[in-house]
């Protein structure tokens, strides 16, 4: 199975491939403002909210390869409607569509990876797989965003093309995929409905397992608003031209792929549970502190945030994979994804128009805040347990 694990990289590269990372909200404002992003982003996470459950399941069922294949077809679909989007309306479909297609997506390469070294006994590899990965869709971002500038430049669209194209080569990539054979199962609807329903199961059967599902739901949350509005929207009022943005975000993904490979490491000083309560903390110490900051502490800032929520991720991908079972992975995965997503679906475009009334800096200060305090009883709990065992 070291041929999926391979073609796992490759996909993840051409995953990656955002030409459009440092400029597209350059280009989302050709079309609208901070609102309309936000009413365009949350057409985007909707997508991928209704979907993820489904799709997650149709994974585990179906075949992970063909739901791999099913991604990419329509993630590229979508990437050609952005690159020649004629109005906001355009954007808002385009989004949908890859939104789908990224639901398709989510876990279920993970899920691939995993049972493939599990298949021969190789599941202990998987932090190290988990975060190569991890490394690989930070840094070919970086490379993509130099070039998008560029691109830009040339024609605004064209960022957006090329990363199309890449999806389109992506599904030739699926097609060499060997489907892992461990714990399968046959497609039907009763399945489809029972998997949804185990997946849930899988995150909260447990009082320990609840507790720490919970404290990685409460930093997930922030971090998809981060992700996916909050952090291009403060790189701009930080002050960045789309140029300097491009160059900017390189170095952050860059930086975050060498941060991924700190994961294992940090395991030794302290276990995945407790590292991402600090992760948290230190997340909301960053966003906090955001009015206060200029275009270099402002840009430092995003980097070390873009940082630690790599981190976040691959602790997070082996907390809930260690406690799943093989049957349920993708769903599981997709499950999680569902339920951090659904703050961010339900509040994308109030965040967005808060964003225009207030600016971007507060909103970050306002939210920082909030994450400080969902963390104060997780790591008081933490601090007395480890008091105790002294």
């Amino acid at each position: 199975m070291d041929r999926n694990i391979q073609i796992a990289y490759a996909l993840t590269v051409l995953k990656n491939s955002w030409f459009w990372l440092g400029i597209w909200i350059f280009y989302y404002l050709r079309f609208t403002d901070y609102a309309g992003i936000g009413l365009i982003e949350m057409s985007l996470v909707i997508a991928m909210t209704i979907s993820e459950i489904p799709t997650g399941a149709v994974a585990d069922l179906l075949g992970k390869k063909k739901t791999l294949f099913a991604s990419f077809f329509l993630q590229a679909i979508g990437g050609y409607m952005m690159a020649f989007a004629p109005h906001a309306s355009w954007l808002i479909i385009a989004v949908f569509i890859m939104g789908v297609g990224g639901a398709f997506y989510s876990g279920t390469l993970e899920a691939l990876v995993y049972d493939s070294l599990k298949q021969k006994g190789q599941e202990k590899r998987y932090h190290k797989v988990i975060s190569n990965i991890t490394s690989l869709g930070l840094a070919i971002p970086a490379i993509c965003s130099v070039l998008g500038g560029f691109l830009y430049l040339l024609q605004p669209g064209l960022p957006f093309l090329v990363n199309a194209t890449a999806y389109s080569l992506a599904l030739v990539f699926c097609l060499f995929l060997i489907e892992p054979t461990i714990d399968t199962e046959k497609f039907s609807i009763k399945g489809l409905v029972s998997q949804t329903k185990y997946g849930f199961y899988q995150l909260f059967k447990e009082n320990n397992i609840r507790k720490q599902v919970i404290i990685l739901l409460s930093i997930g949350v922030i971090v998809v608003i981060c992700e996916e509005m909050l952090n291009s929207f403060l790189g701009v009022e930080f002050g960045f031209s789309p140029e300097m943005l491009g160059i900017l975000w390189a170095g952050i993904y860059l930086i975050s792929a060498l941060a991924s490979q700190l994961t294992s490491y940090l395991k030794k000083f302290m276990p995945y549970d407790k590292l991402v309560i600090l992760i948290g903390i230190l997340i909301a110490v960053s966003l906090i502190i955001s009015p206060w900051l200029g275009i270099i502490l402002g840009g430092l800032s995003l980097l070390i945030r873009s940082s630690l929520q790599a981190i976040y991720g691959n602790a997070s991908s082996v907390i809930i994979n260690d406690h799943t079972e093989s049957r349920y992975r993708a769903t599981t995965l997709s499950t999680f994804n569902l339920i951090k997503n659904i703050p961010y679906v339900l509040s994308a475009y109030v965040l967005g128009s808060l964003a225009d009334q207030y600016s971007a800096v507060t909103l970050a200060s306002i939210l920082g805040l909030v994450l400080l305090i969902l963390l104060i009883y997780p790591s008081l709990n933490l601090f007395k347990k480890s008091y105790s065992k002294n």
